[in-house]
């Protein structure tokens, strides 16, 4: 009985060992294939431009974005723009369809929503250990006909990704999550395409999605530039209508007792 014990035991660290080098292994050669740790780390930041192709429409969107922690993004649809952003601090946004054209402050699952979108861009797989994530090997799988590897990422956040890479190129062709956008929990599927190189990085410029199962539109990038240049606060929530007012009075005011 011992021996059975300790050979299972053994067994059981083989096994924890296996895994452990098999997830590293994947996580190397995925981050090799985009282009390599020093190409990849030497991107500060980027500016997405493209479309969302949704039910025969197409949506503008630009999105910019600064590692580690902040994150804009602008729509235009039915003629109206709206922005969501998050500036390391404050998530917020700009939506007529709400209402009101004055920026709002944005809590709970929405803006967590927002924040996981800043992570993404943090490159996760790299020093996830000591960034607080966890990466699982969850074993093979086939996806449209290729061989992938699915790895569940835990981010320091809980949330979780199942992510799947192609097991012969090691590039991410699929990415699913649960999202909460409101009181409804939504399992959302990220697929990603048309990888082309962006100063040395291999960057999907398609990504279909679907929610629940069903279609909920493609990504389009036309433009996807690196290490761009944003004025201050531009991620930073704006004043409202009549706050703008009242600083535009206080202002004019202090320049008229200046000129007097």
């Amino acid at each position: 009985m011992k021996k059975l014990f300790v050979v299972g035991i053994i067994i059981f660290m083989a096994g924890v060992s296996v895994t452990a080098q098999t997830v590293d292994e994947i996580i190397q050669k995925n981050l090799e294939a985009r282009g390599g740790i020093d190409k990849i780390t030497a991107i500060k930041s980027g500016k997405l431009s493209g479309k969302i192709l949704r039910q025969g429409m197409e949506i503008p969107i630009t999105m910019w974005y600064v590692k580690p922690d902040k994150i804009r993004t602008e729509l235009t649809f039915s003629d109206k723009s709206m922005t969501f952003a998050y500036d390391g601090n404050i998530a917020w946004q700009i939506s007529p369809f709400t209402g009101s054209t004055d920026p709002q402050e944005i809590t709970g699952d929405m803006a967590d929503n927002i924040k996981e979108n800043i992570e993404n861009f943090n490159e996760p797989f790299i020093d996830y250990e000591k960034k607080g994530h966890k990466i699982e090997f969850t074993g093979k799988d086939e996806l449209e006909g290729t061989e992938v590897l699915k790895l569940k990422l835990t981010l320091k956040s809980g949330k979780v990704n199942t992510i799947f890479i192609d097991a012969e190129t090691f590039i991410e062709l699929k990415r699913v999550n649960v999202r909460n956008p409101g009181n409804e929990e939504i399992t959302a599927e990220s697929l990603y395409g048309d990888y082309k190189p962006v100063d040395g990085v291999m960057t999907p410029h398609s990504i279909s999605m679907t929610a629940n199962g069903q279609k909920a539109g493609e990504i389009i990038f036309d433009s996807v530039e690196t290490n761009v240049k944003t004025e201050d606060g531009f991620f930073s929530m704006p004043p409202k209508k009549e706050e703008k007012k009242e600083e535009n009075k206080e202002k004019a005011g202090k320049e008229g007792q200046t000129d007097g």
